[in-house]
């Protein structure tokens, strides 16, 4: 990827960014009629709510697209594309009421057939993000359109909870737009998307800036800000220097930035997401076969070292454990922890016939995940297996983590996979295209989905407990922190209470943003 670079002059004319000369150069926000975010990663632009599943695609995909509903428990719950629903005793009929008078971007009415033809292209595609929401045990999800604004889902099983299975990544794509194409991935149709979000695209540049307008059809008003540039950074340091002179409005920070800034007029905003950040081999490796390495890894690893190097404070984090946040109300500790153990480490190196060098993927520019690998560096050099460190781009990174690619051995990585334990599945069944250990076991599976049909909360608790520890036995997936994330904003943007922080996505609904 071509590095973006924050310059310290920028050009705007017409509201318009623009590249020249082999390098970005940016616009500096001097009406205020455009706010200027930037994301840590470039998201691509073959955004499409079918197979779209990193945060940065997932955030752009936020400011296009709506699901039917947000879903943050059952008291915490913003109906968008629909307004209500209606839930049978045994959980496997639900009717969706949805929302009349929703156009897409383009004008055209939005409908229940936008819906089934969105959550039927889930259930069919083989790189769906989130089908086994859809699919049950080979069985999937029937549709009955009562109206065009009345819809039912008919599950084949009872599903505990059937309201967040449909909400948050599940956006809503356009019948009109792709029907009649044989997949949503990778489609051209990608570039220019037609939406019921606040924004729409205007211009993309790879690995330097989108630049959205305002969608004036969008049912909930007209953002309050009309232009929105997304830049993509690649210099933390420039980034936070061009914040602090007011050449960009709003940051992703570090720990180590905010305690910085602390004293300064910009303004500082640390929220909680559930995140999970990992270690995890990456079994299609040959050289990570053998357990008995995996576990001397593991053993050899000072996860808060790690930690502390990244967050500095423990008021950012929680050391992580299990596959679960601590939030989640299935998560256990009774699980192996792995703590450092160099004398267990070295005996279990001792049983591995030939010790291999490691090859580490991770994160560019995300300062944690470079901390984090630098540590697992040293803490594995002192034990005798050699670890090099590769920082890929998020596009590459995505990729190499989705093919399986055999090129890396082991990956950082994080996720956010809401409330329910069912949905943190994906992450872990055989053929899921999220499964980035590529852990395939049969056993597993088969407790994944003994615990998404259980009606039983007691009997499903043990079960989830069962699969924390049984995948904590297997020496794959190595948890690593639960931490808060920060966004930093220029003392004159507000609204940042009514456009809502949120996991992943960074808002709930950023056309509520405004300018003092």
């Amino acid at each position: 990827m071509k590095k973006a670079l924050i310059a310290a002059a920028f050009v705007l004319a017409a509201g318009i960014l623009f590249a020249g000369s082999g390098r970005q150069q940016q616009a500096a926000p001097k009406s205020r009629d455009t706010l200027v975010f930037t994301f840590e990663g470039d998201p691509g632009n073959d955004i499409n709510t079918i197979s779209t599943s990193g945060r940065y695609d997932l955030s752009l995909e936020r400011l296009l697209y709506q699901p039917l509903l947000n879903y943050y428990g059952p008291n915490d719950i913003t109906w968008l594309l629909a307004e209500s629903a209606d839930i049978s005793a045994d959980h496997q009929v639900v009717t969706y009421h949805l929302r009349k008078g929703v156009v897409w971007s383009d004008g055209t009415p939005f409908t229940a057939e936008d819906v089934i033809f969105t959550f039927e292209h889930i259930i069919k595609a083989p790189y769906a993000n989130g089908q086994d929401n859809f699919v049950f045990d080979g069985k999937p999800v029937r549709f009955v359109k009562k109206d065009d604004f009345t819809l039912e889902l008919h599950y084949p099983v009872f599903v505990p909870n059937p309201l967040e299975a449909v909400s948050v990544e599940h956006f809503i794509m356009p019948k009109h737009i792709y029907q009649g194409d044989p997949t949503l991935d990778n489609n051209p149709k990608n570039q220019n998307p037609v939406g019921t979000g606040p924004y729409k695209i205007a211009e993309y540049r790879a690995g330097q800036y989108v630049r959205l307008a305002a969608n004036e059809r969008y049912w909930r008003g007209t953002p309050k800000i009309p232009n929105l540039v997304i830049q993509f950074i690649s210099d933390l340091n420039s980034a936070k220097l061009a914040l602090q002179k007011g050449e960009i409005h709003g940051l992703p920070i570090s720990v180590s930035d905010a305690e910085s800034l602390k004293k300064s007029n910009i303004q500082i905003f640390p929220y909680p997401e559930d995140r999970v950040a990992y270690l995890v081999f990456n079994l299609n490796s040959s050289r990570v076969q053998d357990i008995n390495l995996r576990k001397a890894v593991f053993f050899g690893l000072n996860r808060n070292e790690m930690n502390v190097g990244a967050y500095i404070s423990n008021d950012y984090y929680v050391n992580a454990y299990s596959i679960f946040p601590y939030s989640n109300p299935f998560y256990t500790d009774t699980v192996e922890k792995y703590e450092q153990d160099t004398a267990k480490s070295r005996d279990y190196l001792s049983k591995v016939q030939s010790v291999p060098s490691l090859r580490l993927g991770y994160l560019a520019n995300n300062t944690a995940q470079e901390t984090q690998a630098m540590v697992a560096q040293q803490n594995l050099k002192a034990i005798g297996i050699t670890l090099e460190l590769n920082a890929l781009d998020s596009a590459l990174l995505t990729v190499k983590m989705r093919e399986g690619s055999p090129d890396y051995d082991i990956y950082l990585g994080g996720y956010i996979m809401g409330i329910d334990p069912g949905n943190y599945g994906t992450l872990f069944t055989t053929e899921s295209p999220v499964n980035y250990g590529r852990f395939k076991d049969p056993i597993l599976d088969g407790k994944w989905v003994a615990g998404s049909v259980e009606a039983d909360q007691t009997k499903r608790r043990e079960i989830y407990h069962d699969i924390q520890r049984y995948i904590a036995d297997q020496a794959v997936w190595f948890p690593i922190v639960t931490n808060k994330r920060i966004l930093a904003f220029t003392p004159d943007v507000d609204g940042i209470a009514e456009a809502r922080l949120i996991p992943i996505y960074n808002f709930e609904d950023m056309s509520k943003l405004f300018f003092k």
